[in-house]
């Protein structure tokens, strides 16, 4: 713009850039957002004044996000050095840019040197599901915790201490090259007949939000407890916990909602996860589960998933359980009824069966879908 140039992007590149003050050439190389130095080198066709304005991003400047939506954790805010030739240089700030106005010469050397400190972000208070936790972020890239790095591929029960030490390490051979994040930090789960939780040391990975989903199916987390009540504990080894997992809908990232042992604050809590049948209706689905060894069972418990009034998924019309009788599906002999209500645990008692597989057949709405929070065998 007249003699300003502006430099927006760091990535290596070279521009023969046209100023009324004459032709300039300007070349960047930089390992951002892995590294946060940017060199650029000016070389003017001849010596000349104009200005080069290098965008500082706002969480370089403290600001994770514009608004008082998001915030560091920690308020310490290092500076944006700038060099030239070697000397730094004391500059302005101007609609978010460095403002660098001076008489240029060829081989004249800019250096940016961005702070790229691991740093926590968290969310405004009225958020509530992010309440206890906190994201990582370095640089501008944000982080995620998934399956594959972690203990036991689980991170929904993995906390970390607010004051823990991050640390980056780049990995040449991780997704053609990124820089992952360590902690220590420790996994939860629960116990049976216990609300206490048992907990145990581990080394926390995370690695670029915008890498996950490649190495399979599994857990991902980008917001981290620090708080125990913010956690979701790995489940005590019950019936359910222990059982496999099959159903007519084969979207197996929906089984883990199963028995996660999770209550939800009521049928349409979407802020944990959930099974569905969406999109379709007017149908008879099945959840099985299948035990390793013959046992017997005598309750089923189900929290059904409803989010209307303006979701596509309902309570059901009707349900009954079956249980495995050789290679046969018997239903069960209730003894209380089927009910199907909103917000609670719906509870059905039936004769003992011994049994080495149990399924939920369900009625789905004629317009609707149905799903489910948690199914609960004892």
């Amino acid at each position: 713009n007249n003699n300003d140039i502006y430099v927006n992007l760091f990535m290596s590149n070279a521009s023969d850039i046209k100023l009324p003050v004459g032709d300039v050439k300007i070349s960047q190389s930089t390992e951002y957002p892995w590294e946060g130095r940017v060199n650029l080198q000016v070389d003017p066709q001849k010596s000349s004044e104009f200005t080069v304005k290098v965008r500082v991003p706002g969480w370089a400047a403290g600001k994770p996000a514009p608004g008082d939506l998001y915030q560091f954790m920690d308020e310490v805010k290092k500076p944006v050095l700038i060099t030239v030739n070697g000397k730094r240089v004391e500059y302005a700030m101007e609609k978010g840019y460095a403002v660098l106005k001076r008489k240029w010469s060829k081989g004249d050397k800019i250096v940016v040197d961005l702070p790229m400190e691991a740093r926590k972000v968290v969310a405004h208070n009225s958020v509530k599901d992010n309440k206890g936790r906190f994201a990582l972020q370095r640089g501008p890239i944000v982080y995620c915790l998934e399956w594959a790095d972690n203990k036991d591929n689980l991170v929904q029960n993995i906390m970390v201490d607010k004051s823990a030490a991050v640390n980056a390490v780049f990995r040449h051979t991780m997704f053609n090259g990124v820089t992952v994040l360590t902690a220590n930090g420790m996994s939860a789960k629960r116990q049976l007949n216990s609300d206490a939780l048992l907990k145990t040391e581990q080394k926390v990975v995370a690695i670029p939000y915008f890498t996950w989903a490649n190495r399979g199916t599994g857990e991902m987390m980008v917001w981290v407890p620090y708080e125990e009540s913010a956690a979701n504990p790995k489940p005590a080894p019950t019936v359910a916990s222990t059982s496999k997992v099959s159903s007519s809908n084969r979207n197996r990232q929906m089984y883990l909602a199963l028995n996660d042992q999770v209550q939800p604050a009521n049928s349409g809590d979407n802020a944990n996860m959930f099974f569905h049948w969406w999109p379709k209706f007017n149908s008879v689905e099945w959840i099985q589960y299948d035990f390793d060894k013959e046992i017997n069972v005598s309750e089923s418990q189900i929290y059904w998933f409803d989010d209307g009034p303006f979701g596509g998924t309902r309570t059901p019309v009707s349900y009954k359980l079956l249980y495995k009788k050789g290679e046969e599906w018997v239903p069960v002999k209730n003894t209380t009824s089927y009910e199907v209500s909103k917000d609670k645990f719906n509870v059905v008692k039936f004769e003992p069966v011994s049994t080495t597989a149990i399924k939920v057949e369900v009625q789905l709405p004629e317009k609707t879908s149905s799903g489910l929070h948690e199914w609960i065998v004892k």
